[in-house]
């Protein structure tokens, strides 16, 4: 094979690999190369046709002269797309590098310039048969200059930018080839600009084109080792970014449980000491809403900065648990823990109160005793905190005992849910009479509950329970479809009737529901209004004075009487009295069996309240005929307790016999 042919085997490798690359820059483009892809692949693509063209204008060289104007054409196609070629890498290269969107203008001027270039490459000469000379140092040594100065220009960018996952080998590879690419077009150049190297043109023809073939393949080579590399780069920056996402609160820059979790899974192990201390901010919904999330973020920001100062190698990491709750890890127990616990805490409170607005904080820790992974200590530490704010108290310690009662309520809860559905539950009643008479004047219900295992269980073991479930919404539901039943059953044996009090939760006073669940019932049953009465703590009414006022009216208003409950012991302001607008005054049993003198002024004081507001009184918790003397001397209209009559199934008495009075004046119960 002699020399052309070697060249023309080498310029259709060169023009099949140029495309090949075409390719490869679509797929090396990827996410992070979207502007640009499409110019490198379109800038391969071009010099894949320069040197198809070329080929085909060196062929039509020795065709004769007929093919004269086809063969300049062809070569002003091939230096036009050898220019373009350089125009598009370098234009997508500057696009890359200052991140600015592609304007049409700019590859318009691209294309003019490319085709000017081309018109001044192949025109002189063009048509002159003597002027080979000057075609060869335009067409090939000037276009060889350029390529050379433009692949070197290339290269040098590469060299100063670098990747975000850094220089690799793949970049060092694209580097590399085009500074070979560079070099061979440099000493192609050389051969026609250098006289004494004019001879040797020829022969060294073949040997840059075989440099300049492999040039590419490297490129090529190396293209799709940076594309593998860049893709992992990508995967593991896509790795990193979904792990901190897991174990960051982005929001306020703290870890988030996850994140403190794992932080204490790597740096502890099952008997390493441990407590966890957690912080809850109070009303933290009403502060983000009304003073704004920055401000609520910055808050939370601040007060994990406190907690994290203290004793530095004890510190495992503060973290955001919940939206309103702060949580850091200590590496200490015992007394150290304790310690360290309340330094952080006064930190941190101390830090509240320089937030510019009232934030109340409040606490609870748990400390490692056996062996407990690191998420049951955070929730016995979160339940610790639950506890002391409930209480009142600024922080709590976990304790067995309070995980104990807490499994304790979570079967007894679903116990309830279970005998609200197969009638374990039950009514008794209790009689209200008038003090002076006996008489009977209306009737209390009160639910037990029959459990399966458990036996009878009074009320305080089982409904405080379910007000922190939610479920004193179905038994409130419960005892007025009793009531209103025992009630239509007496009316239609014909016995004698008086109204029947069942207490109401503040979660059923607050329903919107209620005022129509209550004369449905009524309807239902063809029972008066007036035969009910609904029993509402002070305490209750007050956790929204306004809706309990509208719905106290509605029950009024529907002929419903309404008593409040427990009187004394709640907020015991007299604006209440006045809002609510009861039917009648209960005085708690407290008041009424103190044997201090401060606690039976009260009663006696509510006892005339009552008689000014005229509004019916009732003294509830009457046991000894002492306390029956005092609620008589007091003027208590009304008695409630265990001397007058016990909680019972059965109807109370129309009558009772009071101490002091005739055994005859009793009336047998019905």
């Amino acid at each position: 094979m002699d020399t052309l042919q070697v060249l023309v085997l080498l310029t259709a490798l060169q023009a099949l690999a140029a495309f090949a690359m075409g390719g490869i820059a679509l797929a090396v483009g990827g996410e992070r190369l979207a502007l640009t892809k499409s110019l490198v692949a379109l800038g391969f693509a071009a010099l894949g046709g320069y040197f198809a063209l070329s080929l085909a204008s060196f062929l039509l060289a020795g065709a004769g002269p007929q093919w004269a104007n086809t063969r300049t054409l062809s070569s002003l196609l091939a230096q036009f797309s050898n220019l373009l070629h350089l125009g598009l890498l370098g234009l997508a290269l500057w696009i890359a590098r200052h991140r600015q969107p592609l304007r049409k203008r700019l590859v318009v001027a691209v294309v003019l310039a490319a085709l000017a270039g081309a018109l001044i490459l192949t025109l002189p000469g063009a048509f002159d048969l003597q002027a080979g000379a000057l075609r060869n140092l335009l067409r090939l040594g000037v276009r060889s200059l350029i390529t050379a100065l433009a692949y070197a220009a290339i290269a040098l960018v590469i060299l100063r930018h670098r990747p975000p996952e850094g220089r690799s080998l793949g970049y060092w590879l694209v580097l590399c080839a085009f500074g070979l690419l560079a070099l061979f077009n440099a000493v192609n150049a050389s051969l026609f600009f250098v006289p004494d190297w004019l001879p040797l043109a020829p022969e060294a023809s073949a040997w840059l084109q075989l440099g300049l073939l492999l040039s590419l393949l490297l490129l090529a080579i190396a293209m799709l080792v940076w594309l593998q590399e860049r893709t992992q780069a990508v995967v593991e920056a896509r790795t990193i970014t979904a792990e901190r996402m897991v174990h960051l609160d982005e929001a306020s820059g703290l870890a988030n449980r996850n994140g403190l979790l794992k932080r204490i899974e790597d740096s502890t192990g099952p008997n390493t000491p441990l407590t966890l201390l957690v912080l809850h901010v109070q009303r933290f919904a009403l502060l983000e809403r009304t003073l704004g999330p920055a401000w609520a973020l910055e808050a939370l920001r601040r007060l994990g900065e406190a907690l994290g100062r203290g004793r530095p190698h004890q510190l495992l990491g503060v973290a955001r648990v919940d939206s309103d709750r702060l949580a850091v890890a200590i590496a200490a127990d015992g007394s150290l823990a304790d310690a360290d616990v309340l330094a952080r805490r006064r930190e941190a409170e101390n830090t509240a109160l320089t937030l510019g607005h009232p934030v109340a904080v409040s606490f609870g820790y748990a400390v490692r005793q056996q062996r407990e992974a690191a998420a049951t200590l955070l929730a016995s530490a979160c339940l610790a905190q639950e506890k002391a704010e409930a209480s009142g108290m600024r922080m709590l310690r976990f304790e067995p005992e309070q995980a104990r009662s807490d499994a304790d309520e979570v079967e007894i809860v679903g116990a309830l849910y279970r005998a609200l559905g197969e009638d374990q539950l039950f009514l008794e009643f209790q009689g209200i009479f008038e003090a002076g008479s006996g008489e009977l004047d209306s009737v209390e219900a009160l639910i037990r509950w029959r459990h399966p295992s458990q036996g009878l269980l009074p009320p305080g073991r089982f409904l405080p329970a379910a007000e922190r479930n939610g479920l004193m919404g179905e038994i409130d539901a419960w005892v007025l479809d009793r009531v209103c039943r025992r009630l239509r059953e007496r009316r239609e044996q014909g016995l004698p009737l008086v109204p029947v009090a069942m207490n109401l939760s503040a979660g059923s006073l607050l329903d919107a529901g209620l005022v129509a669940a209550v004369e449905a019932q009524l309807r239902r049953n063809g029972l008066p209004p007036s035969l009910l009465e609904l029993e509402i703590t002070e305490s209750a009414a007050m956790l929204d004075p306004g809706r309990a006022s509208s719905v106290i009216d509605a029950l009024r208003a529907l002929g419903v009487r309404v008593a409040l409950d427990d009187l004394g012991t709640g907020y015991s302001s007299l604006s209440h009295l006045r809002d609510l607008r009861s039917d009648r005054l209960k005085i708690d049993r407290s008041f009424i069996g103190d044997p201090k003198p401060f606690g039976r002024a009260i009663a006696a004081a509510i006892a005339a309240l009552g008689r000014s507001l005229g509004t019916d009184v009732v003294a509830e918790g009457v046991e000894t005929p002492e306390q029956l003397a005092f609620c008589r001397a007091a003027g208590v209209p009304k008695l409630q307790g265990w001397l007058l009559h016990r909680p019972s199934k059965e109807w109370p008495p129309l009558r009772v016999a009071l101490p002091g009075q005739a055994a005859g004046g009793d009336a047998p119960p019905i």
